[in-house]
């Protein structure tokens, strides 16, 4: 007899609202007892990190730049491709840039583990650069995995109008609008942390969005 071995921890898309509706009351608990905020505004792709019992113990949201509008382009001068050119000295499609917020975990060993899982799921969708808006205790989770994301703005309570009264103590808590280079990012923890390897596969993201990524990327090749 042949036993199945399951990762440890799985990542999975919310595709139905009883999900959803979890998902979104896991993150707004979590910004309640941090920051005493109410969510104005969750993004439109919700994920949930669990562990192989089932037991959720991070989230979080994704928007993909193509879209539209990003939430923390709000804190921009400039469209977020512009504001990536200018700190990188590249200009990336934004097909290519997706934003990730709303993001919560229980426990802070958990959060190193989601930014490793939503590495690698966005690598393996064809992404390049992931934006995200990080208070200082949420960088420092970075830095202790050896990555470097960049400073793009800093994210002021005046630049989201109306929503600022819901985020309660949040901007007391010196939040940045960051980049990342995702393939950068998945090289250094294939490199120097074990946490890939207690993920399970990843889903499929933006099937359309996706294929139209690749088609993109191999056209660029054979040029």
């Amino acid at each position: 007899m042949t036993t199945e071995i399951q990762a440890p921890y799985r990542l999975m898309l919310a595709d139905s609202p009883q999900q959803v509706m979890a998902l979104q009351a896991y993150i707004q608990a979590a910004y309640t007892q941090e920051f005493n905020a109410r969510i104005p505004h969750f993004l439109p792709c919700l994920l949930g990190l669990y562990r192989a019992d089932g037991v959720l113990v991070g989230a979080c949201g994704l928007n993909l730049a193509s879209a539209g509008a990003l939430y923390l382009e709000q804190y921009l001068e400039h469209p977020v491709e512009a504001a990536i050119e200018t700190r990188l000295g590249v200009r990336p499609e934004r097909q290519r840039i997706i934003e990730v917020g709303n993001l919560a975990c229980s426990e802070p060993g958990n959060a190193r583990l989601m930014f490793a899982a939503l590495c690698r799921l966005l690598c393996d969708n064809a992404l390049d650069y992931v934006v995200f808006t990080g208070t200082a205790k949420l960088r420092n989770s970075f830095h202790r995995l050896r990555l470097d994301p960049v400073e793009l703005a800093p994210a002021q309570a005046h630049q989201v109008g109306e929503d600022a009264a819901a985020w309660g103590e949040y901007y007391r808590c010196q939040p940045r609008v960051m980049v990342g280079d995702l393939n950068q990012g998945r090289e250094v923890l294939a490199q120097s942390s074990l946490l890939l390897n207690l993920l399970a596969p990843m889903p499929a993201l933006f099937d359309d969005s996706r294929e139209a990524c690749r088609m993109a990327r191999d056209k660029r090749c054979a040029q």
